[in-house]
């Protein structure tokens, strides 16, 4: 192959343009301009995206390794008598512990796998060109610093919600690894423009290379706190700390140890299973997304999910249906014991949210109303803490009904003053004068959030209103003859229903009869009322099932509706059987809810176990998962399905405990980057580019678009800005030690054993130093000053509006300053 401007081939008159490592590999003297860019440039971008999916592979080898842990022994409590402490004789508990510190792993492992195709390329094209200095590699380093620091900082304040921010938990960590990136990069400066101008000697490389473990020593100081005052980290799943919250309550982890916790499982799928239409593989499914979800995850993750994302590969994240996805935001909502929204179950607070929160919801979940009514009021109900305002808005939602047809369309703002529990709002029906059957329409409740005001939901949050012609006040019975209720469900939920008329304010009685079930050993029994108020037509009453979790026969119990009030009369089925059955099966059904739960969480996991599951999973559209693949999915399967069939022959992550997979890989990234080097010099002569321009534009545009998408992720999904920030800081950090230090280092000593001197011309990269140097203490300043003005919220991402859109333009401008004084400067 040729260097310089000598042609690559050995015949015949010289190319254009000269060679590179290994392209070109035939003989396109004779093409025409035009084709040869169009190819040149599909073809990078396709080399682009490859090293994209096989740099996931490399990542996936990184968790692999990362992720080994150690046993840990702890006494499973402390007590104290008087002044002694004593342990508990019970039997020490076994946890396991990342063996990797998390920061060392994101300065070493994680941040070279993330910047792994740029620092390989600037090695292979020194060591490739006669351990020559080059333009493109080490202009990469720099152009994707700019870009990392400047443009994704950028993306991430704009991707968060409305008011939302993150600010940085550790600042320290980020202030050593942000000021190390900085003082390499003025040290490159140095070495290039002062101390030994246009050369760099082999002390200069070997300083340069060996400020990486320095770094990663003074970053591991501040971690563990050698100095300094301590800093609270946020927990990880797997720390010591995990087992207990702020307060010193015990958590209860539906995973323990590693491993799922069988009671832990019982208590979630339980709370899960009192919304109606769960079965055990929704309740299986759920607790593996609620896992998955609660488990801290780093900027590597999500970084691989990003790729995973713009590919049509396996997604890492929980994917929900519909109905499952609103019972599990419920439950994100009002924690694991939350309620049903949608089927009127009623809250369970604790004693501290029920004085905390003032509560809000419709007095019934279904009311009834004549077409020629008019307007009728609908009462909302407030409990729980009233000694605050409260603000709710509620809006109508079309049925079978129409707004503007049938009713009059609802959108009010309904406010609580201190002390005032219930408050009316009218709703307007349309008369058409025309025959129409019964249609209804929902009215939705929503909080109307406001800083010092602290509200929620109840049950009733949605009513369903029925338009019928209909003047009686009703017929009251229960909905059905019997109900089969297993005995680990909870509560039995009975329907009474209110049918035949709905006008006017009437009342039943109701009382428990034991029969082979005993109230208060069996279900909690007991009498009451139930209010059906003006044209209210559906009730639930709950009893509560006491499971006592031993083996026995089916037992049952009734429930007697007597004493109708307001005219009201009793139905026919006025008396309702309650059949309790036994939980014999118990065992087998938590085995099976254990290995679903195993199954779903399996599926999520970063890689396969084995070649056959790896090469499946790359040859099918979203990894096998075709319900929740869209069509976008199937065009980025097909556009990415060679690479990540081919890639998908790499070894598991579970030979040799992910170190096979991790040279393979790295191996594989090393031959891409060699090709997308070539693609881009040859690309860049064909359109008159220079190779820095080439650099800091398509290339760093193409290698840092899984860094985009991974750190808009990870910026929403974490409490704090410390994944995306100290990310990339670091990922800039070891670019430039590594992959300039590194090259420069293995070239200077080569010439140094010939007796010759390793010549870096400044003009190729100093300007360019000199310029990002300049670009990255503005930018620091700027989120330094974010973090300590309450204008932009006190927070380096996100914050209001104004702010937010002030720090985004500041930091665009710096860019477009940085691309373009780099460019004037190259012509």
């Amino acid at each position: 192959m040729g260097h310089g401007n000598t042609s690559t081939y050995p015949w015949g008159p010289e190319d254009i343009c000269p060679g590179g490592l290994i392209l070109p590999i035939l003989d396109e003297r004779l093409w025409p301009i035009k084709v040869r860019v169009v190819v040149y440039l599909f073809t990078l971008l396709y080399f682009l995206l490859g090293i994209s999916i096989v740099a996931d592979v490399f990542m996936t080898a990184i968790d692999k390794i990362t992720s080994h842990t150690k046993k840990v022994y702890l006494a499973k409590e402390l007590t104290a008598n008087g002044s002694d402490v004593s342990l508990r004789p019970d039997q020490p508990e076994v946890i396991e512990v990342r063996i990797w510190n998390p920061t060392i792993a994101n300065l070493t492992l994680m941040a070279l796998g993330t910047s792994s195709p740029e620092i390989l390329l600037s090695i292979i094209e020194t060591v490739g060109h006669h351990f020559e200095a080059r333009k493109l590699g080490p202009n990469i380093i720099v152009g994707s610093a700019a870009f990392n620091l400047l443009i994704i900082t950028s993306l991430c304040t704009l991707t968060l919600g409305l008011n939302e921010k993150r600010r940085i938990h550790d600042l320290k960590v980020f202030l050593v690894i942000g000021a190390f990136s900085f003082f390499a990069y003025i040290w490159l400066l140095l070495i290039i423009e002062v101390i030994s101008p246009n050369v760099i000697e082999l002390w200069e490389a070997a300083a340069t290379f060996m400020l990486f473990p320095i770094l990663m020593i003074f970053a591991y100081a501040t971690d563990k706190n050698w100095c300094g005052k301590d800093t609270e980290h946020n927990t990880h799943q797997l720390d010591l700390s995990s087992f207990e919250d702020q307060n010193g309550t015990k958590k209860q982890l539906i995973l323990k140890n590693g491993k799922i916790d069988k009671d832990n499982l019982i208590k979630f799928v339980k709370n899960v299973k009192q919304y109606s239409g769960i079965t055990d593989a929704d309740a299986a499914k759920l607790a593996a997304t609620k896992l998955i979800n609660s488990t801290h995850h780093g900027a590597m993750w999500y970084r691989i999910g990003a790729v995973r994302r713009f590919t049509g590969g396996k997604q890492i994240e929980p994917i929900l249906e519909d109905h499952l996805k609103q019972v599990y935001d419920v439950i994100q909502k009002n924690g694991e014991i939350g309620y049903d929204t949608l089927n009127h179950m009623p809250p369970t607070f604790s004693q501290n949210e029920e004085t905390k929160y003032a509560v809000l919801e419709f007095h019934a979940p279904t009311i009834a109303v004549k077409e020629n009514i008019g307007k009728f009021p609908v009462t909302i109900w407030r409990h729980g803490n009233l000694n605050t305002k409260a603000i709710v808005r509620v809006d109508s939602i079309n049925g079978t009904a129409k707004e503007g047809e049938d009713f009059v369309k609802v959108k009010e703002v309904v406010e609580f003053k201190e002390n005032e529990e219930e408050k009316e709002i009218f709703i307007e029906l349309i008369d058409d004068n025309k025959w129409e059957p019964d249609e209804e329409f929902f009215l939705r409740m929503s909080v109307v959030h406001h800083k010092d005001l602290s509200v929620k939901l109840g049950s009733i949050s949605i009513m369903e209103v029925t338009i019928i012609d209909n003047d009686e006040p009703g017929i009251i019975s229960f909905g059905k003859r019997g109900l089969l209720v297993k005995e680990s469900t909870g509560f039995a939920e009975v329907p009474i229903v209110r049918t035949h008329g709905s006008d006017s304010e009437v009342s039943v009685k109701w009382k428990t009869i034991d029969e082979s079930a005993i109230s208060g050993r069996d279900y909690v029994g007991g009498e009451g009322e139930i209010i059906f108020k003006d044209k209210e037509v559906a009730k639930v009453l709950k009893i509560e099932i006491i499971n006592d979790m031993c083996p026995e026969k089916d037992e049952c119990f009734e429930i007697k509706l007597f004493g109708a009030t307001g005219g009201a009369k009793i139905g026919n089925v006025n008396r309702i059987a309650i059949t309790i059955s036994s939980d014999d099966d118990f065992d087998s059904v938590v085995d099976r809810l254990m290995l679903l739960t195993n199954i779903n969480i399996h599926a999520l996991e970063l890689h396969r176990q084995t070649w056959a599951e790896q090469i499946k999973t790359a040859m099918t559209v979203n990894g096998g998962d075709l319900n929740n693949a869209t069509t976008l999915t199937y065009v980025l399967h097909f556009f990415s399905f060679f690479w990540k069939v081919i890639f998908a022959f790499i070894p598991p992550a579970a030979v040799f405990s992910g170190w096979l997979r991790f040279v393979t890989s790295l191996t594989l990234i090393g031959v891409m980057a060699t090709i997308i080097g070539d693609l881009a010099t040859i690309f860049g002569c064909l359109i008159g580019l220079d190779d820095a321009v080439t650099a800091i534009t398509i290339v760093a545009l193409g290698m840092s678009l899984p860094d985009i998408l991974g750190a808009c992720m990870v910026t929403r999904a974490e409490t704090h800005a410390d994944e995306a920030m100290i990310h990339i800081a670091g990922s800039i950090a070891v670019k430039v030690l590594m992959g300039v230090g590194l090259p420069w280092f293995i070239a200077a000593l080569y010439h140094y054993l010939n007796g010759d001197l390793f010549k870096v011309p400044s003009t190729r990269i100093g300007f360019n130093v000199l310029l990002y140097s300049v670009m990255a203490i503005l930018a620091v300043t700027v989120l330094m000053v974010r973090r300590n003005v309450e204008f932009f919220g006190k927070a380096e991402l996100g914050g209001p509006k104004k702010g937010r859109y002030i720090t985004v333009a500041i930091l665009i401008s710096l860019w477009v300053i940085y691309l373009s004084l780099t460019c004037f400067q190259t012509f």
